[in-house]
């Protein structure tokens, strides 16, 4: 009776053993790899046939020599590999990752800060102020804020067009900027010519110090506007304040008072610093609230 020839890799132990350990070994990794299930299906049957086939031959020691040697094998030639190749993957995500990071940053930096001035713009100065307030209410600490406004900006503006006028704001923002440079410092636009510099850990005298700072270090810039009914040179007038943040402050009183302080400056003529450390609340019919001098409003 005829039998059917077996493959010489069932007859022999040792290739036996090895087959079968590269073969486990290999399904695994392929497996892991995430194949098709096609792909996939083939490497379990190469398994399930060698299993079938040679198990009864496993017990000799050459065969277990051997499977020992095929997991080695197969170590060395399929997962080492698999593994280098995941760690570049890895750092590949890694770096994308870092990347995408260093975009997201940029994106909030822009969101933060005016395109024109490369200052903070306003809505990045009203969540600073609400942090920086919480913070002052914590350490009770007084937190300081200037309002400033170029001095007749608009004359400046129609005498030498609007690029010029451009061109002397980013220069009262570079001022403001070299003058505020304290860890902590806020410079802000508020809105048009309008700018702000907000201090923590500053009384009113520091936050008038800052002021009177700012003006002189203008002046030293000489920036020319021959038209501007104040001064050759482009002038600022500021309003100052400083609270210290108690059960019934409100942040809102701080900016109130500093653009109260900058009307004043305005009214006594210009390139000046006022504040004003007296005001009383007026309650209107409605309901509303509004800041007032005892000295300067009815």
């Amino acid at each position: 009776m005829r039998t059917k020839p077996q493959s010489p890799l069932i007859n022999t132990p040792s290739l036996a053993g090895l087959a079968l350990a590269v073969a486990l070994l290999f399904d695994a990794a392929l497996s892991i790899q995430g194949l098709v299930p096609e792909q996939a299906s083939l490497f379990p049957a190469l398994t399930h046939f060698l299993d079938t086939q040679i198990a009864e031959r496993l017990h000799t020691g050459t065969a277990l020599i051997a499977f020992t040697s095929g997991i080695m094998l197969a170590i060395s030639l399929i997962l080492i590999p698999m593994q280098r190749v995941y760690r570049a993957r890895e750092a590949q995500l890694l770096r994308e990752r870092e990347r995408l990071e260093a975009y997201n940053a940029e994106l909030a930096q822009q969101a933060a800060s005016d395109g024109l001035l490369g200052i903070a713009n306003r809505r990045e100065f009203e969540r600073v102020l609400k942090l920086e307030w919480r913070r002052a209410a914590r350490e009770r600490q007084p937190l300081g804020l200037l309002m400033i406004d170029i001095d007749c900006f608009k004359r400046f503006n129609d005498s030498y067009g609007h690029q010029h006028g451009d061109a002397c704001l980013r220069a009262v923002a570079v001022v403001l900027k070299t003058a505020a440079a304290r860890p902590g410092d806020l410079v802000a636009r508020y809105g048009g010519e309008e700018m702000v510099v907000l201090m923590p850990h500053t009384s009113l005298e520091g936050a008038n110090r800052m002021a009177e700072r700012i003006h002189t270090m203008l002046a030293e810039r000489a920036l020319s506007f021959p038209d501007s009914p104040v001064a050759a040179n482009v002038t600022v007038s500021i309003g100052v304040s400083s609270l210290l943040p108690v059960r019934d402050a409100k942040r809102a009183t701080l900016v109130k008072l500093a653009d109260e302080g900058l009307y004043l400056a305005k009214e006594a003529g210009r390139n000046r610093t006022a504040s004003v450390p007296h005001l009383r609340l007026l309650h209107s019919a409605d309901g509303s609230e509004t800041w007032a001098s005892r000295e300067h409003r009815a």
